[in-house]
């Protein structure tokens, strides 16, 4: 049987915390069904993110290359979309047992087919949504493609940059039908706002819950990322629609709820929602209903991502935050549709409001006594 993970920065592993709860008595089960579980759960063991990142350019690069060599050599023919739908399952099978050929010993032959794998999925998956749209010729059929393979695969092939990148090109895609969709006139705020909703409603109980199951992390950041992605095409674009049919979209129910997210993150970190009527907390959602007021959600975005990134010690969430707030900021002042004058007034308020905040938590000690909470 495999050897359940070890955690690199404490020493212990799955196996043994079992074995010291077994000796307990804290365990309801039987163990051997319990160390089995825990490994169903374990994804593929994987590199870190920074080279994950650099791998899927790399196999997306790789990937359009075969396909375009394919192509040349006629093997596949882009006015056929049955043959370019059953060519992308064909990859997409053959990357599943890459895979599982891979093994789980950690050498240069499971790096091999982990990556080449990775390379056969981006083509079925490309093939694939590529035949569906053609056939459909539609953005919504795209949309159904994307999400249709994405189903079939996230259960059977445990690689989490896979898993984020296909979530994350289902609800982009659906974003962009919101926002570009001729037939949603007259609706589309509606329906943008409505979606930007669920989303904030599902990554919250993906982010918040305990009891998440591992393999739908991978699906937390996509709506993270998917919110971030909404959020800045709704500041830099103020008209939406298609040719002469142009409507606007309101920024100011998306900062609300926004804030209202960052109120209730506020109160999830705190460990309860009774602590929102400490005082610090007053003030903190007093900062909060202000910045919200002015419409700025970018900003509320960053400061709801650094304070998850600071309570569930995920470092992408606060680096994200980190490089999101300076940029919203730039595109809010070039890109917002208001004068010079208003943006200028509001970004004073903003930076304003922050540093009062700064000033008020250090000068109460509020930064160093836990008990004031």
């Amino acid at each position: 049987m495999t050897d359940l993970t070890t955690n690199q920065n404490t020493g212990y592993s799955a196996e043994s915390l079992l074995a010291k709860l077994v000796d307990q008595s804290l365990t309801i089960g039987n163990p051997d069904q319990l160390k089995r579980f825990i490994i169903a759960q374990q994804q593929v063991s994987e590199l870190p993110l920074y080279l994950r990142c650099l791998i899927g350019v790399g196999a997306f690069i790789a990937s359009l290359c075969f396909i375009a060599f394919l192509f040349l050599v006629e093997l596949i023919q882009f006015n056929n979309e049955a043959e370019l739908v059953l060519w992308g399952l064909v990859f997409t099978a053959v990357a599943i047992t890459l895979l599982k050929v891979a093994g789980e010993v950690h050498n240069a032959k499971q790096s091999f087919f982990i990556q080449l794998s990775f390379v056969a999925m981006a083509m079925g998956k490309t093939l694939f949504v590529l035949g569906v749209g053609i056939a459909t010729e539609s953005a919504w059929g795209v949309t159904c493609a994307i999400l249709i393979i994405t189903l079939i695969t996230y259960s059977v092939y445990r690689i989490s940059i896979d898993r984020f990148l296909s979530s994350f090109a289902v609800l982009a895609s659906v974003m962009a039908n919101i926002f570009w969709d001729k037939d949603l006139v007259s609706v589309r705020e509606i329906v943008f706002n409505v979606f930007l909703f669920l989303q904030l409603l599902i990554a919250a109980l993906l982010l918040c819950y305990e009891k998440v199951k591992r393999s739908l992390i991978p699906l937390s950041y996509a709506f993270v990322f998917s919110i971030i992605w909404a959020i800045l095409i709704l500041m830099d674009t103020s008209q939406f629609g298609y040719r002469n049919e142009q409507e606007l979209i309101s920024i100011m129910l998306p900062s609300c709820m926004l804030s209202i997210s960052l109120i209730a993150c506020m109160g999830w970190v705190a460990g309860s929602f009774s602590m929102l009527k400490s005082v610090p907390m007053v003030l903190a959602t007093l900062v909060v209903i202000i910045i919200g007021f002015l419409s700025i959600p970018g900003v509320t975005l960053s400061i709801l991502l650094l304070v998850l990134g600071y309570a569930k010690h995920e470092n992408i969430l606060s680096v994200t935050g980190v490089l999101f707030l300076p940029y919203c900021l730039v595109v809010f002042y070039y890109n917002l549709d208001i004068t010079l004058l208003h943006k200028s007034v509001l970004l004073i308020l903003s930076g304003l409001v922050l540093l009062a905040g700064r000033f008020c938590i250090t000068y109460q000690g509020w930064d160093k006594c836990k008990e004031n909470y």
